[in-house]
């Protein structure tokens, strides 16, 4: 999308849901505008049209969509005008820290008919039930596929020559601190999810996040071969220098990090096996490309003495990540059927005199 980048600021992970709406709001925002309201009444909707305003202007605008529904926006950002709208209804609930003043609530609730819902109060009721029952086995099948992935990251631990790669990691920092430039004030940092498990599978917007990234490093490696380590380390060398990042956390564990993004050298360092691979964007030309290996330093031989565990472990893996998806994917349906009530409700006509009003005073 022109003039845009696209985000997941929440995500359904092994460890439940994991929030980092707190980072959408930058240093120059001025104004966040929280929405409230039940399913179906146009928050998403209205976070959109007026983003779409804002690129007809020629303004930047940076998407956060919803993790439990890729077609939906959770958040929305244009920096230019230091504007940030949100969903603040569960699971990320929002309120005002600054009422007023900074932050302020527009409730589209205001615009349903409660006299048409309470007929069908127990449907209702019955609906946001089974929904939180679809998503309590979604993150149980990722909770039990976490187990599973840290036996795999076991049985590479046991083969890696890890005083092997901290030299490599060491060289590398050492080159990577050496070509930044001055450090700059009030450094900033970021963090993002650069990809979800959605209903619809796992997603990723690498080709939005990385448009204007010139330079890639690229970790490949299987799990427990450290590449989650070594983003945490390239972070941490590049925040000691002074300069910004943007952290893109592991979709599945928010605990690890995917990508490492240094604006000040439009550089990315990103985990690139499946099922993070992606082609950079054509957007940008390319300057430079390498590749990481890290299970270079395993020893193949103690591999091999694993191969059926391994077999077994990965087969596991993705079969209750598969479970988990399905699980999310049925809660996006009882959804559907949840909004279908509130939609029928809705006077869309007040709707668009609010969404009017913002447009006028953005």
């Amino acid at each position: 999308m022109k003039n845009c980048q696209e985000f997941f600021a929440g995500g359904n992970t092994c460890r439940g849901f994991h929030s980092l709406f707190h980072y959408i709001p930058g240093p120059e925002t001025s104004r966040v505008i929280i929405l409230k309201g039940g399913p179906g009444t146009g928050k998403s909707t209205l976070m959109k049209q007026v983003g779409q305003q804002a690129r007809e202007k020629g303004l930047f605008t940076e998407l956060f969509y919803c993790s439990s529904d890729q077609h939906s926006l959770d958040g929305l950002s244009v920096p230019a005008l230091g504007l940030v709208m949100l969903d603040g209804t569960a699971p990320h609930v929002i309120d005002p820290k600054i009422p007023g003043a900074y932050d302020e609530i527009i409730n589209l609730g205001d615009c349903w008919d409660a006299a048409a819902l309470r007929p069908f109060k127990e449907e209702i009721a019955a609906l946001i039930r089974k929904n939180g029952e679809w998503f309590t086995q979604a993150y149980q099948y990722l909770q039990e596929a976490g187990i599973v992935l840290e036996k795999m990251r076991y049985f590479m631990r046991q083969a890696m020559d890890y005083p092997a790669l901290v030299q490599m990691t060491h060289r590398l920092l050492s080159q990577l601190v050496g070509s930044l430039p001055p450090a700059t004030a009030n450094r900033q940092e970021r963090h993002l999810f650069g990809g979800a498990i959605t209903p619809g599978g796992l997603l990723n917007f690498y080709q939005s996040i990385f448009h204007d990234i010139k330079r890639y490093y690229l970790l490949i490696g299987d799990h427990g071969s450290g590449k989650s380590t070594l983003l945490r380390q390239v972070n941490e060398a590049v925040a000691g220098a002074g300069h910004d990042t943007v952290v893109y956390h592991c979709a599945f564990d928010p605990e690890r990090f995917d990508a490492v993004v240094i604006p000040s050298l439009q550089t990315a360092f990103v985990k690139a096996t499946y099922p993070h691979s992606f082609t950079p964007p054509s957007s940008q030309p390319l300057q430079e490309q390498h590749t990481l290996a890290l299970s270079r330093f395993a020893n193949a031989t103690v591999l091999k003495s694993f191969a059926a565990e391994r077999a077994e472990s990965q087969d596991r893996f993705w079969y209750l990540l598969e479970k988990a998806v399905t699980m999310i994917r049925s809660a996006k349906e009882n959804h559907d059927q949840l909004e279908a009530f509130y939609t029928r409700s809705i006077d869309f006509s007040k709707v668009a005199a609010i969404r009017q009003k913002l447009i006028s005073l953005i």
